[in-house]
């Protein structure tokens, strides 16, 4: 009765013997081939680049001629100057003549500044120099400065109005 029964065993065959540890990756190389790329990549970082003088020579003349260009470029994008003789009075005579009345008869303005020492001291020796109060000596410089700035629009109508309109801390 028990030899009666047959059990069934696994329909498919072991093909492969079971390894040790953990299973093989598809991509894995063996040890003497793990050695032959070391020594593959050893010898290509071993052998060293000649550049020859002519080569050099042609690199050297290259880069010549780009910090040329660079030069040129810098020289045409730098924004243009006036100097004082063209026209414009240098800051000495803006100094010495009085800044124009207010049409607007604005009211008087506090202002309280922290400068550098070196331009404090300057302050002190235009002060000094002209006899003028420190006060008259800003005020003249400042609008020296904006005249100067509103006269380079020439005539540039919007940049006129945006430097006018610019919106400051108090508007």
């Amino acid at each position: 009765m028990a030899g009666d029964h047959d059990i069934p065993l696994g329909a498919h065959p072991v093909a492969e013997k079971r390894r040790r540890g953990r299973p093989r990756k598809p991509d894995t190389l063996t040890n003497a081939q793990r050695q032959a790329a070391f020594r593959a990549r050893q010898k290509a970082a071993d052998k060293s680049v000649t550049v020859t003088k002519n080569e050099h020579d042609e690199l050297v003349r290259e880069c010549e001629r780009l910090r040329k260009e660079l030069a040129k470029a810098r020289e045409i994008a730098k924004p243009r100057v006036r100097m004082s003789s063209v026209g414009e009075p240098a800051a000495s005579a803006v100094l010495v003549q009085q800044v124009p009345a207010d049409e607007a008869e604005s009211d008087d303005k506090r202002l309280l500044v922290t400068m550098n020492g070196r331009e404090f001291f300057s302050l002190q020796r235009l002060e000094a120099h002209y006899g003028l109060p420190k006060r008259a000596v800003l005020e003249r410089l400042i609008w020296w400065a904006d005249r100067s700035v509103v006269q380079s629009f020439e005539h540039d109508d919007a940049a006129f109005h945006r430097y006018l309109n610019r919106i400051t801390k108090n508007r």
